[in-house]
């Protein structure tokens, strides 16, 4: 008798397929979520910086909120959010207090006192300001992406790395 040859795949072939497609699928995985947590980083950074003009522009007009007396304006950093507060001093309980929550792989961490910054009232000058306890790092622990803000005494930011 003849033999006829059945045509198909043998499961050695198969198995060397699935995984070179495995493998192609979490390369594209890999770089297609690169961007997006930069962005969410850079995204993060702007915000701040954004929220910490503000709160020094409050300073320097002499914004009362309504208190009739201008005061200093600061930002309270924590590792998943930062609170933006009126005052010399980050008061946790006060109803005036605003928190901004950063998204789930942001956090912050900072070197000034207290975990705090504050913009005096009329100069918007950083109250006890220390040269080297002057950064804030805006990290993506899912990409290791660290975003570094340096602010100088005057309160402006001067290098984000």
């Amino acid at each position: 008798g003849r033999f006829t040859m059945k045509q198909g795949f043998t499961l050695a072939e198969l198995i060397i397929v699935m995984g070179m497609l495995a493998v192609l699928t979490v390369l594209t995985t890999v770089n297609l979520l690169r961007p997006q947590h930069q962005a969410s980083t850079l995204a993060a950074v702007a915000t701040l910086i954004a929220d910490l003009r503000q709160q020094q522009l409050k300073a320097m007009l002499g914004d009362t909120e309504g208190s009739g007396t201008p005061a200093s304006y600061g930002v309270f950093l924590n590792t998943n959010n930062y609170t933006l507060f009126r005052g010399s001093t980050y008061a946790a309980g006060n109803p005036s207090n605003f928190s901004v929550s950063l998204e789930s792989p942001i956090q912050t961490t900072t070197a000034f006192p207290n975990s705090q910054i504050v913009f005096q009232a009329g100069s918007g000058e950083v109250a006890g300001f220390t040269s080297g306890s002057n950064t804030i790092s805006v990290t993506n622990i899912y990409s290791s992406t660290i975003s570094t803000l340096t602010i100088n005494r005057y309160g402006t930011t001067e290098t984000v790395d």
